[in-house]
């Protein structure tokens, strides 16, 4: 059962995983965080270890990857979740049901909304600039949603729920993907400090844990990011040591639909204008690092890391790390290596989106427990350096090739 506290954290434990989830903040106020603390790491005579685990574009739940993030606590790693997007999702406390989002309570029609902010915003105490950004995020996603409107003429449930995925993650995209970078990082960091004024989690404040990085989609990109975002500060708790990233994007605007981005980018929305490219923060990170990356992506295709680009090498090249890897896994009926391997519930939307929108997940498979979760904790566990993970697995279903474009992906 869920327990609040005097400090504005609400926890639960969590017997079977051996750990007590922590949750505070909420989606829609941007300052959402999810701790999840292994029992183990309230004795003072154990090593810290935590994850930092950044999600993909607007799949910013905890439920989404929930199976790993109990997973990794088990294993005895802090996990931190932090909504680094500033998204409309419900925030239940840890232990309570996740709505399908059919049953989240609606504010209102969107679209009225969405025009009375664009004409006539309110809330002069944002500032002008903070205001105007605002207002070209709105008439944007306003133009999309009359595009969606068209494409529902041929795609109602499509629409239906594109629509709902944009409009919940609108506010976000009034913030760059820096910023969004620079957020989780301050959420981590605050939330490490007051969970550390916790009587059981006391020895906390003067320990410097083990940190890894793990990152889906677009929080794989934020999460290579991390040595970049930290390059001015060499004592920075949160520095990984390893990074394991599933299906990332090379850059910010991969993965969203073509005419979607267009828009954006013709109202000059902070999202397009100040994106993130692994070509730019790539020469920051010498750690050891593993992409895991399924061959039928077709949101971040395979060659998009190993094709070329404009004669200048690689996105994979850019990396500076010399302890480096990319695996690619072929599907194997029933699974598919598509884009959502690493994600292991994708009930709050309908399946008719995420069939379109990297893949429908209805819980853990093999593609999490014997390839993507053993290949971080073999990581992670520094058992291995990235080139030597085939031979760490404990099995090796779908892994076909490493640094060079897939074979066709065959079932």
């Amino acid at each position: 059962m869920s327990q609040p506290t005097t400090s504005g954290w609400t926890c639960v434990c969590d017997e079977e995983h051996a750990c007590t989830i922590w949750q505070r903040g909420c989606h829609e106020n941007g300052n959402y965080l999810r701790v999840y603390v292994p029992d183990a790491a309230a004795g003072a005579e154990q090593p810290l270890r935590a994850v930092l685990y950044l999600h993909g574009f607007a799949l910013c739940m905890p439920s989404f990857y929930e199976s790993h993030l109990l997973a990794l606590a088990a294993e005895g790693y802090i996990v931190f979740f932090p909504d680094f997007q500033c998204s409309d999702y419900p925030s239940p406390a840890p232990g309570k049901p996740v709505p399908t989002w059919q049953e989240v309570p609606k504010a209102g029609p969107w679209t009225s909304k969405a025009l009375r902010v664009a004409v006539r915003p309110q809330g002069a105490a944002a500032g002008p600039e903070a205001l105007g950004d605002l207002r070209r995020v709105v008439l944007s996603l306003l133009l999309i949603e009359l595009i969606l409107v068209v494409i529902g003429w041929f795609r109602r449930t499509y629409a239906k729920n594109l629509s709902h995925l944009l409009w919940t993650v609108a506010t976000s995209l009034t913030s760059s993907p820096k910023d969004w970078l620079a957020q989780a990082l301050a959420l981590v960091e605050a939330g490490w400090d007051d969970l550390a004024r916790e009587p059981a989690y006391a020895h906390w404040r003067q320990a410097q844990p083990m940190v890894y990085g793990f990152g889906h989609s677009l929080g794989g990109l934020l999460s290579l990011s991390l040595p970049w975002a930290l390059r001015d500060e060499p004592a920075a708790r949160f520095r990984p040591r390893v990074i394991v990233v599933a299906d990332p994007a090379a850059a910010s605007e991969m993965g969203i639909p073509r005419f979607v981005i267009a828009m954006l980018r013709l109202f000059g929305t902070p999202f397009t204008a100040n994106p993130l490219r692994i070509q730019e923060t790539g020469p920051q990170l010498c750690q050891p690092v593993a992409i895991l990356h399924g061959a039928a992506d077709v949101l971040v295709p395979p060659d998009q890391w190993v094709g070329p680009i404009d004669g200048s090498g690689t996105n994979f090249s850019a990396i500076a790390s010399q302890a480096k890897a990319i695996y690619f896994s072929c599907s194997n009926q029933p699974l598919i290596a598509f884009h959502n391997q690493a994600v292991t519930c994708t009930r709050f939307y309908d399946d008719a989106l995420f069939e379109f929108f990297g893949g429908v997940k209805h819980g853990a498979n093999a593609y999490n427990t014997a390839y993507l979760w053993p290949g971080a904790l073999a990581l992670f566990g520094e058992q291995v350096q990235p080139q030597e993970l085939l031979g760490a697995l404990p099995e090796r279903p779908f892994v076909i090739t490493t640094g060079e474009p897939p074979p066709t992906d065959a079932v």
